[in-house]
């Protein structure tokens, strides 16, 4: 599986993920399942809006590295700008999971390093897939281990 989290702070925050989710489309990444929209304060301690998250899964044909190149390119197209690290941003598409496979370069780091921290990664994919193991650790304990404010925005976008 290769699932993707998407992720937006900046208003219009539905448009930026809907917008998204079309560019993925348009790119011939075929979208095979789709989280609920999830609203989370900001992670990190830099941002300062309310951040709107989902979880997809994507099929295609494509490397891990040229996945990650088409993302970023969808990310500099919706305004991405990248001035702070965990700073506000318009929208955030990560690789979360690639095929059980593991990446850890200067580009690409595979399962994302703090999947297992984010009850805005976890939950969407708790919902999409139950308690499955990625990277050898149960997505439900991992998110049962987080105190942290999350709630169903909108049901599909």
């Amino acid at each position: 599986m290769i699932i993707l989290g998407l992720g937006t702070n900046i208003e219009p925050r539905e448009q930026y993920l809907r917008k998204a989710l079309e560019e993925i489309s348009q790119r011939g990444i075929k979208i095979t399942k789709q989280s609920k929209i999830y609203q989370t304060p900001a992670w990190g301690g830099v941002a300062n809006q309310n951040f709107l998250n989902m979880c997809i899964e994507v099929d295609c044909n494509l490397k891990a590295h040229e996945l990650l190149d088409i993302i970023q390119e969808i990310e500099l197209d919706l305004g991405r700008v990248r001035l702070k690290h965990w700073g506000n941003r318009t929208i955030d598409i990560d690789i979360i999971e690639y095929k059980g496979q593991k990446f850890n370069d200067e580009r690409l780091t595979v399962p994302h390093k703090y999947l297992h921290d984010r009850n805005f990664v976890l939950q969407p994919i708790y919902e999409l897939y139950g308690d499955v193991k990625i990277d050898g650790k149960s997505i439900k304990k991992s998110l049962e281990n987080i105190d942290a404010p999350i709630e169903v925005y909108l049901e599909k976008i």
